[in-house]
């Protein structure tokens, strides 16, 4: 495994005081953060890349772990004190953190929207947010590498030819829905319990079987036939995941809790009844015959029923030490 391999989060900045602005960027580079600022015009600092609208952003379905939102104003008086009601309406999954600039009580329908408080000369306070309500679900980076590797092979296979790049893992704590197509299949073994789910672009899918590369030979390809494409990826990764990681199933799977799924098609909304981080791959799958367009496919896993990364850890030093004493090799 690379020893560059991370997992990253987005989080949107409302910020235009420039001291604010440098202890952001230190903070983001400390945990691991994108972060896409609002701008009327300043250049990038860092990681933080621009945008001018904050209410673009979120139309754009962007996914985030987090919104940084300042009382100070910007050119045209827009505070983040204004913003955090209608943000919260819309996204109220969102964490949302509010740099404080004066020190009066603010509206209780505002401190009901904002998750947590800080400043400048506090920024203990704001790493403090950060692993309470970004950071606040470990995965393994074994894990996600291994997932990635997984995934990335299994669509190269799907589509021969192709070249297939993923960006790094990120957390989010966003519910929305990319695309018109996605498939849920469960994951779950003795220390982990939830969901596997791929999304991607009809048109594309469309484009792609057109195009002959993968096992579906039609010009004029049915909405089965893109179905059974993201059908076909989701059971063999499925079919991988499951043999390398969740070999140990709980015995008591008929007594255990679900919880509902609950969709909303005309928001693009999700909700798996859990607010923690979820861990998500972006994988940009490429055409060197340009056959067809790039098109990407979006994964999330879902770990919303049962989460033990102790245990995963555990599990793999019983394999490395089996394979040290000579009673397992690696195939």
């Amino acid at each position: 495994m690379s020893e560059t391999t991370k997992i990253v989060s987005k989080v949107l900045i409302h910020e235009f005081e420039s001291i604010a602005l440098t202890v952001l960027k230190n903070v983001c580079l400390e945990n691991n953060l994108v972060g896409l600022k609002v701008t009327t015009g300043e250049k990038k600092i860092g990681l933080i890349e621009a945008s001018n609208d904050i209410h673009e952003i979120l139309a754009s379905n962007v996914e985030l772990g987090a919104i940084f939102l300042t009382e100070a104003e910007d050119e045209n008086g827009v505070t983040g004190i204004d913003l955090c009601l209608s943000i919260h309406k819309d996204r109220p999954e969102l964490p949302i953190f509010l740099r404080r600039t004066k020190d009066h009580e603010l509206p209780q329908k505002v401190q009901a929207a904002v998750t947590g408080y800080y400043s400048t000369n506090n920024i203990h306070k704001l790493n403090e947010l950060i692993n309470e309500y970004i950071c606040n679900m470990y995965y393994p980076v074994e894990l996600a590498q291994g997932f990635q590797d997984i995934s990335i092979k299994v669509l190269e296979d799907l589509i021969p030819g192709s070249v297939v790049r993923c960006d790094y893992p990120y957390l989010v704590k966003d519910q929305i829905i990319y695309g018109e197509l996605f498939s849920l299949i469960p994951l779950e073994s003795d220390w982990c319990r939830g969901y596997m789910m791929l999304q991607t672009t009809e048109n594309e899918i469309f484009d792609l079987v057109r195009s002959e590369r993968t096992y579906i030979r039609s010009g004029s390809p049915s909405r089965s036939d893109i179905n059974s494409i993201l059908n076909e990826a989701t059971n063999m990764i499925w079919g991988s995941v499951k043999s390398r990681y969740f070999g140990n199933v709980d015995d008591q799977a008929d007594h255990r809790t679900h919880v509902p799924i609950i969709v909303n098609h005309q928001q693009k909304h999700i909700s798996f009844g859990s607010t923690e981080p979820q861990l998500c791959f972006k994988y940009t799958i490429h055409d060197p015959g340009h056959k067809f367009q790039d098109f990407t496919v979006h994964q999330r896993l879902i770990f919303n029923l049962n989460w033990s990364p102790e245990k995963f850890a555990d599990s793999d030093k019983i394999i490395e030490e089996f394979v040290e004493g000579g009673d397992l090799e690696f195939f």
